[in-house]
């Protein structure tokens, strides 16, 4: 009777266990598609749309070539899209701080694309054009957008690790003895040193997970500090 009892006993815990995990996994169903996505837009959402919009400002910062997650090419980013729906759309993990969160905006179009299919180009034929990106240019601004906000404020920030070396604005690298920057002598400006391809601590850090700046960011860099590294 008590082998009886235990066995029945058994037998109730693993139908609670069962239950348990298929109302979970109902539920972060039930989570996705109660998700406000926008019906009208499903066929003509793009991954370049989405590029421009989502991956490009909130992600590639730390999933770019560097990273084990890369959401650099349409194939890689297909690849992971599992995982980019649920931890995005489903749990919000990501961005992890101190990057923002996906505004309201950008998680309905992320949840849009995913619905559709994440098509790499629009079902419809005719996308909605992504958002002017605007050239990185020689000037603080520009590099301070697209560069350092992406790549280095992270941890040049009041507060973060590296504060002291101040990215804030060309005075204070100029000012800085550290020499981060000498106006018309790219080569021996500290800045140019770190972020170099055979810099010994090369910056970003390796172990931040963020990718180094590419060929083209740290010419830019140069010829900023070469022209003066005026605003």
């Amino acid at each position: 009777m008590k082998l009886e009892i235990n066995k029945l006993s058994v037998l109730i815990l693993i139908s609670l266990l069962i239950s348990s995990c298929s109302n979970k996994t109902q539920l972060k169903f039930e989570e996705y598609n109660n998700h406000a996505y926008n019906q009208a837009m499903l066929e003509k959402v793009s991954y370049q749309l989405i590029n421009q919009r989502v991956f490009i400002p909130k992600c590639i910062s730390c999933h770019g070539v560097s990273g084990n997650v890369n959401l650099e090419t349409y194939a890689s980013v297909y690849g992971f899209i599992d995982k980019i729906k649920d931890v995005t759309i489903l749990s919000h993990e990501m961005p992890k701080s101190p990057y923002s969160s996906l505004n309201k905006e950008e998680l309905e179009l992320l949840a849009t694309w995913i619905q559709a299919g994440a098509p790499e180009k629009a079902l419809g034929g005719v996308d909605i054009p992504p958002p002017v990106v605007e050239p990185l240019e020689a000037k603080f601004l520009s590099i301070q957008k697209n560069i350092f906000q992406n790549k280095c404020l992270v941890c040049h920030s009041p507060g973060k690790e590296a504060e002291r070396v101040s990215l804030n604005t060309p005075q204070e690298m100029i000012d800085s003895p550290l020499e981060i920057v000498i106006p018309g002598n790219p080569d021996d400006s500290d800045l140019i040193f770190v972020i170099s391809p055979t810099a010994r601590k090369i910056m970003p850090p390796k172990k931040s997970g963020i990718t180094s700046l590419k060929p083209e960011e740290i010419e830019i860099l140069k010829q900023w500090i070469a022209n003066g590294a005026t605003d």
